[in-house]
C-alpha cells in the first residue's frame, strides 16, 4: 500500500480527492489531511507518506512551501493540484513534476496517481524536486532547467538557453542543443511546443521549433533560419515574415 496525504484548503478539493482514491485507486491509503501549510508540514512528518497531493495556493503560502518545509530531503512523490495553471506552469512543468487541474477529473487524477505510483515503486531519482525548487527561486526564466525524460528511461536536466531547436518524431521530441547534443524526449513535440510558446521561443514549420535568442540569421531567399550551431532550418514564408517582426521587437 501506499500511504498519501492531501492538502488543500477547499474542503471540497479534499472530499474529491478522497472519493476518487477510495473508489479507483486500491493501492493508495488516506493517512491525513491538511488544510494549510503549516499543518500540511506537519502531517507529513507525522506520517511520512510516500505521496502527497498538494495544492499550489493556500492561505498561509504555497505548495513549494511545503516542499521547503520538508527539506533537505524530499522522500515523497507529490502531485500538485491548482485551478491556475498558467501562473506556475513552467516552473512545475519544466520539472517534470505532476500537475492536476481544478475542478479534479477522473482522467486526470489516475494518470498523476499511475505515474507517482511507478516512481514510487521504482525509487525513482527525486531530482525533479530539485529543478523545481531552483527554478521556483530563480526570477530568470532563460536561467531555469529543464529536466527532460528521454526515451531510453534515463532523465537529462538542462539550462533553458542550452536548446537550440526541436523537432517532433512520432510520438516523441528530440532535443538539439547548441553543442551539438541530441536528446530523444519520451514526451511529444506538442507538449514542449505548448509549454514554450509563451517563452522566447518560435515554431518555424510544423515539426520544428527555434530558440530566438540562438538564431544566427535569416536567409529570406532561400526561406532558411541560420542557427548559431550552423545547422539551416526551414521556414514558411507566411512565419518568416512573422519572425522577422518578433525579432525585430524583442
Amino acid at each position: 500500500m501506499i500511504k498519501a496525504v492531501i492538502i488543500d484548503d477547499e474542503r471540497n478539493s479534499r472530499d474529491i480527492i478522497v472519493l476518487m482514491l477510495e473508489k479507483y485507486c486500491p493501492q493508495i491509503t488516506i493517512a491525513d489531511t491538511a488544510t494549510n501549510c503549516a499543518d500540511g508540514v506537519a502531517k507529513i512528518k507525522a506520517h511520512q507518506p510516500q505521496l502527497v497531493f498538494l495544492d499550489l495556493e493556500m492561505p498561509d503560502g504555497t505548495g513549494f512551501d511545503v516542499l521547503m518545509g520538508t527539506q533537505p530531503h524530499i522522500p515523497y512523490e507529490a502531485v500538485f493540484v491548482t485551478a491556475f495553471e498558467k501562473k506556475f506552469q513552467h516552473v512545475i512543468r519544466f520539472s517534470d513534476v505532476e500537475l492536476i487541474l481544478k475542478p479534479i477529473d477522473k482522467e486526470s487524477l489516475l494518470h498523476a496517481v499511475s505515474l507517482a505510483t511507478t516512481r514510487i515503486t521504482e525509487n525513482s531519482s527525486k531530482q525533479r524536486y530539485r529543478v523545481l525548487m531552483d527554478n521556483f527561486n530563480s526570477n530568470q526564466e532563460m536561467q531555469w532547467q529543464l529536466l527532460i525524460p528521454s526515451t531510453n528511461a534515463e532523465a537529462y536536466t538542462i539550462n533553458l538557453q542550452e536548446v537550440a531547436y526541436l523537432e517532433t518524431q512520432a510520438d516523441s521530441c528530440i532535443f538539439h542543443l547548441n553543442n551539438g547534443t541530441v536528446i530523444f524526449a519520451a514526451k511529444p513535440f506538442r507538449y514542449y511546443a505548448d509549454l514554450f510558446s509563451l517563452l522566447r521561443f518560435y515554431q518555424i514549420n510544423n515539426m520544428q521549433m527555434v530558440q530566438l535568442m540562438n538564431i544566427d540569421q535569416i536567409d529570406h531567399q532561400r526561406g532558411k533560419v541560420l542557427m548559431k550551431s550552423g545547422v539551416a532550418l526551414d521556414i514558411t514564408a507566411r512565419r518568416l515574415r512573422d519572425l522577422q517582426n518578433r525579432i525585430t521587437l524583442k
